[in-house]
C-alpha cells in the first residue's frame, strides 16, 4: 500500500500496454485471485499445463478446484494448442452453454496457460479455443516478463494475466 506500490503498478501497466496492473503478495496469489474473479468455484476443474511449477497448480487447489493437465509444446514449452483442442473435443461436453469434463463430471472453469522459462506460449491460438468453448482463459505469465508474442507482451492476451517479482524471476523485488 502507499505511494511506491501505485506507481509499481503505473510502470507494470505502461510497460505492458495493458490499462490496468494490480499488486498482490506473489504470483501465487494473483493467479488465485484471477481464477476467483473469472469464475472458478469449489469442485470445478482448471486445465493447465503438466510442465509448470507447483505454484500454478496451487492456486487452483487453495479454490477448491482441481487442476486437469495438458501436455506442453515441445517448441515453446508452453500449453499445446493441438492438445488443448483434442481434449475438449474428446474428453468433455456442452450442457447448457457449459463445458464439463464427461470423466470426472466437474465443469470446466478455466484454462491457465504458462509461459516456461520466458518462451510466449502460442498465446493467441489458446485463447482462439478458449473463446470457441467458452471458457475463460488466465495467463500465468510469472516467468516472462518483457515476452512478446506478435509484438504483443505475455500477459495481456487473456481475460487476465498474472506476473510474478519473486527473487528468481526476471525483475524482482520486496515480498
Amino acid at each position: 500500500v502507499g505511494e511506491y506500490v501505485n506507481q509499481f503498478e503505473e510502470d507494470i501497466a505502461c510497460i505492458t500496454g495493458d490499462r490496468y496492473a494490480i499488486a498482490v503478495v506473489n504470483g501465487t496469489n494473483a493467479l488465485q485471485v484471477a481464477l476467483r474473479l473469472a469464475g472458478v468455484k469449489t469442485e470445478e476443474e482448471v486445465i493447465t499445463q503438466a510442465f509448470s511449477f507447483v505454484a500454478t497448480a496451487n492456486a487452483i487447489s487453495y479454490l477448491g478446484a482441481k487442476p486437469g493437465f495438458i501436455d506442453v509444446d515441445r517448441q515453446r514449452m508452453g500449453m499445446s494448442a493441438e492438445a488443448l483442442r483434442s481434449f475438449l473435443q474428446e474428453s468433455t461436453e456442452r450442457k447448457n452453454g457449459q463445458v464439463f469434463n464427461k470423466k470426472t463430471g466437474r465443469r470446466i472453469a478455466a484454462i491457465v496457460p504458462m509461459h516456461t522459462f520466458g518462451f510466449a506460449a502460442e498465446i493467441d491460438s489458446l485463447v482462439s479455443i478458449a473463446k470457441e468453448w467458452g471458457i475463460p482463459l488466465v495467463e500465468d505469465a510469472a516467468e516472462s516478463l518483457g515476452t512478446t508474442y506478435k509484438g504483443k507482451h505475455t500477459g495481456t492476451f487473456g481475460l487476465f494475466g498474472t506476473m510474478s517479482f519473486n527473487g528468481n524471476k526476471i525483475v524482482t523485488c520486496g515480498g
